[in-house]
């Protein structure tokens, strides 16, 4: 399945998710790239680290110990998004969804 990952490839992932949201942002007309608007940046970055963090630790024990609980952070950032009145839930889930899935993908590619 997937390999030892470097720092290099969850850095990767997260600059490349960044720049995917702000070019979403912009081909939408959302928000501003540093501010609101389709999707939510920081929803898709604490996904992607959600993601990383548990393709990571591929092999540890304690993966789903720390994979849910990087989760429920994960999920706590995007509540406060919501929350503040920045976002809605569906710029917010769609941030999600586009910051695990481009993890995802850098990390499988990488494995290739």
């Amino acid at each position: 399945m997937l390999e030892r990952f470097t720092s290099s490839t969850t850095l990767i992932a997260l600059v490349l998710t960044i720049i995917v949201v702000i070019t979403t942002k912009a081909l939408t007309g959302r928000g501003t790239p540093l501010r609101g608007g389709l999707p939510s940046g920081h929803a898709a970055v604490a996904f992607a680290g959600w993601m990383a963090v548990t393709l990571v630790l591929d092999d540890s024990g304690h993966r789903f110990l720390i994979s849910s609980l990087t989760f429920i952070m994960a999920l706590l950032v995007a509540q406060t998004r919501v929350d503040s009145g920045i976002h809605s839930t569906v710029e917010v889930g769609y941030g999600a969804l586009l910051g695990a899935l481009t993890t995802l993908v850098i990390f499988q590619l990488f494995s290739a």
